[in-house]
């Protein structure tokens, strides 16, 4: 993000825009919401204002999402008032099941990835309706067909996974070795 000092106003303004939103804004979106003629310096320099100041003791965070090219922010609660939160607002969590959970994570780990490689990996034929629900729930796309015999369809993870698992990007994921060394999942 840049240096340069943004004018009065415009670190409210943007912070107002991120609070009436319920999904991350771009850049180019603050630009377009603010008037469209205001530099992306000031406007990065507003977010980074915007960012230290949530960072003093606040329990609201500025988070980052989306890719390098592309990023996103959004206000978001901290974690630690997750437990007070739960219940209060109208969205459900989503449920997954074990299987589900197994079947993202490895597509977020090994994208682009097969159902073939996915079966071959956890030993169970995927059930199409989890591949179908981790689609509808923005998760998971197509990546359209591998060039090899059969064809078969390649998986990969979304912008809208990174942004509801609160990741900047797809290398902000832990090693896959080490956190299957841990034990919290069966390779």
């Amino acid at each position: 993000m840049s240096k340069t000092t943004p004018p009065d106003g415009l670190i409210e303004l943007i912070e107002a825009l991120l609070l009436v939103q319920r999904r991350p804004l771009t850049l180019s979106e603050l630009q377009q919401a603010v008037g469209g003629e205001t530099p992306p310096a000031l406007l990065e320099a507003a977010l980074l204002a915007l960012q230290q100041r949530y960072a003093q003791h606040r329990y609201i965070n500025l988070r980052q999402s989306g890719s390098q090219t592309q990023p996103q922010w959004q206000l978001v609660a901290d974690q630690s008032l997750a437990p007070y939160l739960a219940g209060q607002t109208d969205i459900k969590p989503a449920k997954l099941s074990r299987a589900a959970h197994e079947i993202l994570a490895l597509i977020a780990w090994r994208q682009p990835i097969t159902r073939g490689e996915i079966e071959a990996v956890r030993g169970v034929a995927v059930n199409t309706g989890i591949i179908r629900q981790l689609t509808e729930r923005g998760w998971v796309q197509s990546l359209g067909l591998r060039d090899s015999p059969g064809r078969p369809e390649q998986f990969g993870t979304t912008p809208a996974f990174l942004q509801d698992f609160g990741l900047p990007s797809l290398e902000a994921l832990p090693d896959f070795e080490q956190f299957a060394g841990r034990g919290d999942i069966d390779v």
